[in-house]
């Protein structure tokens, strides 16, 4: 069993990005420091989840798997999120995220958008705030609010 791991452990310094220097090297292959801003990390996550909704992707490249989520309807952990949020995508092809503006710091991002099941449906504005840590989405709180047939005032929402 022994010998079994530092071979397990140069497999899989091998499929890590310079994986091959360091297995050759004898050592196992660190990732670079993170350099990305949270509001870069968020602006790529942005094209994967709002407009091509692929959850899989967004959520392997840009999401912790510890993720810590604080809408009381959803499980923690990204691997639970992408189990709800795939499926529910897929089920839904006219579904639209528009978004309308990014904002945030200090490792908090906030995304407001305006989300419709399909093209006849009024829609909801919605915020998601994230955190990021090390060029990962960590945590996220949402607000949802349903946009009114009427108002009284004539502002929009977005």
């Amino acid at each position: 069993m022994r010998g079994l791991l530092p071979a397990l452990a140069a497999l899989a310094a091998l499929a890590l990005p310079g994986g091959a220097q360091a297995a050759e090297a004898g050592t196992a292959a660190v990732p670079p420091p993170c350099t990305m801003s949270a509001r870069q990390v968020v602006d790529a996550f942005i094209p994967l989840f709002y407009q091509q909704r692929n959850a899989t992707e967004a959520f392997a490249r840009w999401v912790a798997p510890g993720y810590r989520q604080h809408n009381p309807n959803a499980p923690d952990g990204a691997a639970a999120a992408v189990a709800f949020l795939q499926p529910f995508f897929d089920a839904n092809p006219q579904m639209r995220y528009t978004v309308k503006r990014v904002f945030g710091s200090d490792g908090l991002v906030a995304v407001h958008y305006h989300w419709q099941l399909n093209p006849e449906d009024r829609g909801t504005a919605v915020v998601d705030i994230f955190r990021v840590a090390d060029c990962k989405i960590v945590e996220h709180w949402d607000v949802i609010q349903p946009v009114p047939e009427t108002s009284a005032n004539d502002n929009t929402m977005f």
